[in-house]
Parts: C-alpha cells; sequence; structure tokens
C-alpha cells in the first residue's frame, strides 16, 4: 500500500508506503497503517482513496469517525484514472513484469529498492498526482 501525500501549503509531495506480500491490506491492518502515517506526517491528514472495501466498509468507517485528525474523500467507483498512486504502482509494475523471482522476500527486496529513490525524486512524485489532475488547494485546513 502506498500513499502519496501533498503538503497542502507547499504542494511538496512525498511518499509513504508498505510492502505486504504475505496478507492483504484489510480493515483490521489499515488503523495501524494510518498511525503510522499520522505520525510520519504530524498533522491532520484529508485522504482520497478508491471504495475498495478494507477502506470504504463501515468498521473502517467506525474507526475513522473516531479520529479528529483524518478526513477522507472517496473516488467514483472504477475510476483508478483519478488515483494518482495508481500512476505509481504502473511505475514500478514496468520495473517488476519481466522478472522472476524465487521468493516473496526477494519480490519485497525488490519493490523496496526502486521505491526508496523514487521517495527522494520529487519530480517523479509530482508527476504522479500530476497525472490525474489533484491540486492541493482546495483540501480544507486543519481547525
Amino acid at each position: 500500500m502506498g500513499w502519496l501525500c501533498v503538503h497542502p501549503a507547499t504542494g511538496a509531495v512525498k511518499l509513504f508506503h508498505t510492502v505486504r506480500t504475505r496478507s492483504s491490506i484489510t480493515a483490521a491492518v489499515l488503523p495501524a497503517l494510518l498511525g503510522r502515517l499520522r505520525r510520519a506526517l504530524r498533522g491532520p491528514v484529508v485522504l482520497i482513496w478508491d471504495n475498495h472495501s478494507s477502506r470504504s466498509g463501515k468498521k473502517m468507517a467506525a474507526h475513522l469517525a473516531r479520529r479528529n485528525w483524518v478526513r477522507v474523500v472517496f473516488l467514483s467507483r472504477y475510476s483508478p484514472e483519478l488515483n494518482p498512486v495508481q500512476t505509481l504502482w504502473a511505475h514500478l509494475e514496468r520495473v517488476l513484469r519481466s522478472r522472476l523471482f524465487r521468493s516473496l522476500e526477494e519480490l519485497e527486496q525488490v519493490i523496496n529498492a526502486h521505491l526508496r529513490p523514487v521517495r527522494k525524486r520529487t519530480d517523479l512524485l509530482r508527476g504522479f498526482i500530476d497525472s490525474v489532475g489533484l491540486e492541493p488547494s482546495p483540501f480544507p485546513s486543519a481547525a
């Protein structure tokens, strides 16, 4: 799972990601990941999410309702072209597509090795955001 994070005041873009090849990202796992994201960003968060059941179900809605530091904007169903992180995954897929991995550990290592330098490429991260036409300016400011 990955988040492309845009600072609403400066427009700076950061990438946070976690690789989980042995289990799915579920509503049971997401709260801990959101906690890590909040600690890393040190402030309010506006999430722009697709409507995957792990993010739009009752359990996650209840969790988010108890968190005043996070707001969620759901994308239209079946609209990956509006989700900038999908552009990131397509970029990663081009690196992985012709490779055969001996183990899940090797796959994780290659993914992490590729994403580490991507995190430092602010031009590339900005390109992922720009590719879908997102602008941070309409995001509500935190009270």
